[in-house]
C-alpha cells in the first residue's frame, strides 16, 4: 500500500528551520581572514532571483547576507558562479528553460562585489571552477553562499570536499545557512530540503555555520 505524506506537515513536525538552521553556531571572521580564503557566490542571477521559470523571491532574500559576508572578508578571493545556458543545453531536457541571456546576469544587489565570474552549464560548477582555478588545494577555506541549497550549492560543496580529501588537502569547505536558500513549491518544501541538504553536507565533511561575525 502506498503511504502518502505531506512535505509541509513533515517539515513542521521536524522543526526543520528551527533546529537545523537557527541552532548552528556562528564563525568568527578572524578565523577566515586573509588571501587563502575563497568566497564563492553560487547562482545569484536574475533567472533564479528576479524573473524566469525557476525564479523565487526567497532566493533573492539572501543577497544582503552575502554582501555583508563579502564586506567582512576584504582580502578573500571572490568568485561568482553563473548558471548560463543556451537553447541547446542538455539540462533543459529535465528543467524548464532558464538562465539564458539576461537571466544569467548577476543580480544588481551584488554587482558591487568585485570578483571573477565562472559560467556553468550544469547544476554542479566544480568542473568549471577547477578549470578557472587549478589551485583549489591551495586555499585554507572555500566558503559557499547562494542558491539553491539542495542542488547547486550542495553538489559543489560535496565535489569540493571530495576533491580536497582525494589529494589529502587541508582546506575546509564551509557553508553558511543564513547565506543559502532553496526554492519553495507545492512539491518542494524549502525548509525540509534545506535541512536535508545541510545534513548531507555535514555528514560528508562540509563545515556548516549559521553566519559569519
Amino acid at each position: 500500500m502506498k503511504i502518502a505524506f505531506d512535505e509541509r506537515e513533515l517539515a513542521g513536525a521536524l522543526l526543520c528551520g528551527q533546529i537545523e538552521v537557527n541552532n548552528k553556531p556562528t564563525l568568527m571572521r578572524k578565523t577566515l581572514a586573509g588571501t587563502k580564503t575563497m568566497l564563492v557566490i553560487v547562482d545569484m542571477v536574475k533567472g533564479f532571483c528576479v524573473s524566469g521559470a525557476l525564479s523565487d523571491p526567497r532566493l533573492k532574500a539572501v543577497a544582503p547576507e552575502i554582501k555583508r559576508i563579502a564586506a567582512l572578508l576584504p582580502d578573500a578571493e571572490k568568485v561568482f558562479i553563473r548558471d548560463c545556458h543556451t537553447e541547446q543545453s542538455a539540462e533543459l531536457k529535465y528543467f524548464p528553460p532558464h538562465c539564458i541571456g539576461k537571466e544569467s546576469e548577476v543580480i544588481s544587489e551584488l554587482q558591487c562585489i568585485k570578483g571573477k565570474e565562472v559560467k556553468k552549464n550544469s547544476t554542479d560548477a566544480f568542473v568549471q571552477l577547477l578549470a578557472a582555478n587549478n589551485n583549489l588545494l591551495g586555499y585554507d577555506n572555500i566558503l559557499l553562499t547562494g542558491v539553491c541549497t539542495d542542488i547547486c550549492v550542495m553538489q559543489l560543496a560535496l565535489s569540493l570536499r571530495a576533491y580536497i580529501s582525494e589529494f589529502n588537502g587541508a582546506g575546509n569547505v564551509v557553508v553558511f545557512t543564513d547565506a543559502v536558500d532553496t526554492y519553495d513549491s507545492p512539491t518542494h518544501n524549502a525548509d525540509l530540503f534545506n535541512m536535508t541538504a545541510v545534513k548531507l553536507m555535514e555528514q560528508s565533511g562540509v563545515l556548516v555555520f549559521k553566519t559569519l561575525v
